[in-house]
């Protein structure tokens, strides 16, 4: 299996509604993209100074199937959602 997490820090303007907007989008990746096993994300509970805001984890069948996911049209729907908020972003691939 292949994990992509991706850990966000939103710009300062951000709202509840988009950060609810990412979450749907989040949720329908395993609806459209057969490549997709599960997916998990929330907000940080602020527990570590220095933390990400929000975190991402898409689980993946296997390596193979990061390709397919990323040029998939409803995960780059996602990312542009993503662009407009975030102020940075890190992004970590490892399989298990």
């Amino acid at each position: 299996m292949l994990k992509h997490v991706v850990l966000i820090k939103f710009n300062p303007d951000v709202d509840d509604s988009y950060i609810a907007a990412v979450g749907e989008k989040v949720d329908a990746l395993p609806r459209a993209i057969e490549q997709v096993r599960s997916v998990a994300y929330g907000s940080d509970v602020a527990l570590t100074s220095g933390s990400c805001d929000f975190a991402i984890v898409i689980d993946l069948f296997k390596a193979e199937d990061y390709e397919a996911y990323a040029a998939h049209e409803t995960h780059l729907e996602l990312v542009e959602l993503i662009k407009k908020g975030v102020e940075s972003r890190t992004v970590v691939d490892f399989e298990c």
